[in-house]
């Protein structure tokens, strides 16, 4: 039997690709081969993209799909689509898919993040480390809030978006969700369209950012969004920087007109490689009190590769001829 041939379009650390191919021999055996290119750029994977049934990444363009015959499928390992080209895609039908098995770690983080915002637990970690007790309430006070009683806001309410939801909601929070489809998915949620955004926005305590980054949403997160929130509210970014204006945010944050901001994300991330950066080139998050940093770290569990079991299970999927999972609609970008 000929094996599936998969071909990485981006170089994956060594234990990411053990980690898909046990996965892989456990669900069907050695019936693929996962192909390395000699170069992650298009003219190196033009040399070996004749027989490629499966790109692996995120990397596609025009000739790479004319000269790929045999292409089959675009399986994306990770849930962004932000660097994916789909102009290349215009002319062509071969499905595209990406990984969601990453929701219930972003959740889980998510919600640290709110806790951390409500309770102040870093903040006073860091006075208590000097000895200061924070007695004088200086320039935060002791008194924090109770998750049960926050309305949050959850744009997006895919996959990371409603496992959110359903934790805030078992400490009793009461939950708006901001979804293409307007129903109620569990007791205590309630639906809005994204025509009626702001509704939701404006009334909520805690507003947290799932969106998919694309054209529409880059920079959604701006001055006149943030005008409409409670000035009493806090902002949580568990999706891309890039959705977030961080001039507006950080304004906000100085002006008092936002509680406090936590984020996963940020808009000057080290390169792959490197470990040193300020998470803002000319704005100070670091220095304010009301700021959870978090160094985009959601993924990352001990003993496991939650974002690649998605990965797995579609390509078995893909070789055992069986239904695909997590189609990407190219038209809307996400």
């Amino acid at each position: 039997m000929e094996k599936t041939k998969i071909l990485m379009t981006r170089s994956l650390l060594p234990v990411d690709q053990i980690y898909i191919k046990d996965g892989l021999k456990e669900l069907v055996g050695n019936s693929f081969e996962l192909v390395v290119p000699p170069t992650y750029d298009e003219a190196g994977l033009l040399t070996v993209i004749e027989e490629a049934d499966v790109l692996l990444g995120p990397f596609v363009t025009r000739s790479l799909l004319e000269r790929g015959k045999n292409l089959r499928l675009i399986q994306v390992p990770w849930t962004g689509m932000d660097t994916f080209d789909f102009a290349a895609m215009e002319d062509s039908n071969v499905p595209v898919c990406n990984s969601h098995s990453n929701a219930a770690v972003v959740a889980e983080l998510c919600v640290t993040l709110l806790a951390d915002l409500l309770k102040k637990a870093s903040y006073h970690d860091r006075k208590m480390r000097n000895g200061n007790w924070n007695r004088d309430k200086k320039p935060l006070d002791l008194s924090s809030r109770m998750i049960s009683k926050q309305t949050v806001c959850i744009l997006g309410y895919g996959n990371i978006g409603r496992r959110t939801g359903k934790l805030l909601s078992a400490f009793g929070a009461k939950i708006l969700a901001v979804t293409e489809h307007t129903k109620t998915y569990s007791e205590g949620e309630v639906s809005y369209s994204s025509k009626n955004m702001m509704e939701a926005v404006s009334k909520a305590t805690v507003v947290i950012n799932a969106l998919p980054l694309t054209d529409f949403t880059k920079g959604m997160i701006d001055e006149n969004f943030l005008a409409q929130m409670r000035p009493d509210s806090y902002l949580i970014n568990i999706s891309r920087a890039s959705v977030v204006d961080e001039d507006s945010v950080y304004e906000a944050l100085v002006n008092g007109r936002l509680a406090g901001f936590a984020s996963d994300v940020w808009w000057n991330a080290p390169k792959r490689g490197e470990s040193q950066s300020w998470p803002s080139t000319h704005n100070k998050f670091e220095e304010l009190d009301q700021v959870v940093l978090s160094p985009h770290r959601a993924g990352y569990v001990e003993g496991a590769l939650p974002h690649l079991d998605d990965v797995i299970i579609n390509l078995a999927h893909f070789i055992k001829g069986e239904p695909l999972m997590n189609r990407v609609f190219v038209e809307k970008m996400f």
